[in-house]
C-alpha cells in the first residue's frame, strides 16, 4: 500500500516504522526537520517537510497516488482539514484521522463522506479510558484484550514469586492448572518478548500473555492466586480529572462503583463536580499524603493515576502501593518510562499513545486479516483473522502446516465454541484464528490467509 502519515510525533513515528516494516510504501509529512531526521534515520521511508493540510504539500507527498492517509498530527483542525482536502482535491480513498477534543468527537453528523471526508476517527482519550475499564474489569491482570467478540481474551500477567506458574515449563502448564485449557502465547524474560515453546520455563520476574476462553479467566486467575473482586463492592480512587478521567468516571459510575476523584485544578473540578452524579470531587493535590489519608486511600481496593503528568501519575501510584491498595493503573503518556514504571513495580499501565496506535492499525486491514495489535512494546503481533475455503491455513492440521518461526496460534472460534487449538486441530473456512507472531513475520502469516484464484 501507499500510505501517507501526517505527523512525525510518537504516534506517527510508531505507525509509519510498523507499517514501512511490512512493506508498505510510506510518506511522513511534518512541519519539523529534526523530526523527519529521526525518523529516516531509523526506517526506509520517504519524508516531507511542510504543512500537513495544505494541497502543495500533499501533491509533492504523492497524494495523488496514495491508498491510505492517516492523519496523526497533534492539531485536531489540522487532522481534520487535511483529510478534507485529501479526498476534494486527490480523492484519496481513505482516510484515518487521530481527533482529540471530545466536542469533535461527540458531534454526531460531523464525520462521513457527506460531511467530514473521514472514514475512521481515534480518540486517544476514548481508546486510553476503554484501556483503564478493560485492567479495571479483570483487575489481577496487567493487561486484557478481547478478540472474537470478547469470547476470547488475552491476558498480560507478571510471574510473581510465589506463583504456581514459577518455574515450571509449559508442557506442564496444564497438570499445574488441573486440566484447565489455555495457550502461552507470549514471554517476557530479560525484557526480551518471544513466542514460547513447549520446554520455554517461567521464572520469577518474567510476564506472559495467556490466549483464554472468557468463561475460563476467573478460573485461572483463582489457580495462580490472582482472584477476581466482586467489581460492584469495590471502592475507587481515582486522580486526574481529564477527558480520560471523566470517560473512566462516568463509565465506573454506570457500573455502580464509588469512586473519590481527585482534581488539582479548582475550575475543572467544580465542572467535573456538576457533571457527575454520584462520584465525590475533590479539589486538591494527589500528592498531599495527608489528603489522601484523610480519604482513606488504605481502605481503596483500585488506584487510578490518570493526570495529564506522568511524573505525578507515577508518584501517586507508589504512595498507593505504600497503604497496599490491591490494584493499581498507571497512565504513561511518554515513552521513556515505559520500561522504568515495571521496574519500580508498577506493573499496570495504560499509555495513550500505544492504544491509539494499536486502534489506528487495526483499521489498517489486509484480506481477511479482521484485526491486528502490537504486543510487548511492539516486538509482537497479534493478529485476527477469518479463514476461507482455500485459503492456505485450511489445507492441513497444524502440527503440518509450515508457520512462520516464532509464530502460534492461540485460539480458534468456530461459531460459538472456542478452541484451544494443539497440532491435530485443524482449521475449518470460516473460523476466527487468533495468530501471535513476531512483527516481522506478518507478512507471511498474512499470506496464509489469502484466497487462491480458484475461490473465486
Amino acid at each position: 500500500m501507499n500510505i501517507l502519515i501526517l505527523g512525525a510525533g510518537e504516534v506517527g513515528f510508531h505507525i509509519a516504522r510498523y507499517l514501512s516494516n511490512e512493506g508498505n510504501d510510506v510518506t511522513v509529512i511534518d512541519t519539523d526537520a529534526k523530526r523527519l531526521e529521526t525518523v529516516s534515520d531509523a526506517m526506509d521511508v520517504r519524508t516531507v517537510q511542510g504543512f500537513a493540510s495544505h494541497p502543495s504539500v500533499l501533491a509533492r507527498a504523492g497524494a495523488g497516488q496514495a491508498d491510505l492517509l492517516i492523519a496523526a498530527t497533534t492539531n485536531d483542525e489540522v487532522n481534520m482539514l487535511a483529510c478534507q482536502v485529501a479526498h476534494s482535491l486527490f480523492r484519496l480513498p481513505t482516510k484515518i484521522a487521530r481527533i482529540r477534543h471530545m466536542d469533535y468527537v461527540r458531534a454526531e453528523g460531523l464525520f462521513g463522506r457527506d460531511e467530514l471526508p473521514i472514514d475512521h476517527i481515534i480518540s486517544p482519550e476514548t481508546e486510553a479510558a476503554r484501556a483503564v475499564i478493560k485492567r479495571f474489569q479483570v483487575s489481577s491482570a496487567a493487561d486484557v484484550m478481547d478478540f472474537a467478540g470478547g469470547r476470547v481474551q488475552l491476558l498480560g500477567l507478571p510471574v510473581e514469586p510465589k506463583s504456581p506458574l514459577a518455574g515450571i515449563a509449559l508442557a506442564e502448564i496444564g497438570e499445574v492448572l488441573g486440566g484447565l485449557r489455555l495457550y502461552v502465547v507470549a514471554h517476557e524474560h530479560n525484557r526480551r518478548w518471544r513466542v514460547p515453546r513447549g520446554d520455554t520455563v517461567l521464572l520469577a520476574g518474567d510476564a506472559i500473555y495467556v490466549a483464554i476462553r472468557r468463561e475460563d479467566v476467573a478460573q485461572f486467575l483463582h489457580c495462580i492466586g490472582r482472584d477476581i473482586d466482586a467489581a460492584g463492592k469495590k471502592s475507587v480512587m481515582m486522580i486526574g480529572g481529564g477527558n480520560i478521567g471523566y470517560i473512566v468516571a462516568r463509565e465506573l459510575e454506570s457500573m455502580g462503583i464509588a469512586v473519590k476523584l481527585i482534581e488539582y485544578n479548582a475550575e475543572r473540578a467544580e465542572w467535573l463536580a456538576e457533571r457527575l452524579s454520584s462520584s465525590v470531587v475533590i479539589h486538591g493535590d494527589a500528592l498531599d499524603q495527608s489528603l489522601l489519608e484523610n480519604e482513606a486511600i488504605e481502605r481503596m481496593d483500585d488506584f487510578l493515576a490518570l493526570t495529564n503528568d506522568d511524573e505525578t501519575n507515577i508518584l501517586a501510584s507508589l504512595i498507593a502501593r505504600k497503604y497496599k491498595v490491591p490494584h493499581v493503573v498507571t497512565l504513561i503518556n511518554r515513552s521513556i518510562y515505559a520500561e522504568l514504571v515495571r521496574e519500580i513495580g508498577l506493573d499496570v499501565t495504560v499509555s495513550p499513545r500505544l492504544t491509539t496506535v494499536a486502534s489506528i492499525l487495526g483499521h489498517v486491514r489486509r484480506g481477511r486479516v479482521l484485526s491486528e495489535s502490537s504486543l510487548g512494546g511492539g516486538e509482537l503481533e497479534i493478529m485476527e483473522a477469518e479463514a476461507l475455503e482455500t485459503t492456505p491455513i485450511t489445507a492441513e492440521p497444524l502440527r503440518s502446516l509450515q508457520l512462520p518461526e516464532e509464530t502460534v496460534i492461540g485460539a480458534v472460534v468456530r461459531g460459538e465454541q472456542v478452541i484451544v487449538p494443539d497440532g491435530d486441530t485443524h482449521i475449518q473456512p470460516h473460523d476466527i484464528v487468533i495468530v501471535v507472531t513476531r512483527r516481522t513475520a506478518t507478512k507471511a502469516v498474512e499470506r496464509m490467509f489469502e484466497v487462491q484464484l480458484e475461490f473465486f
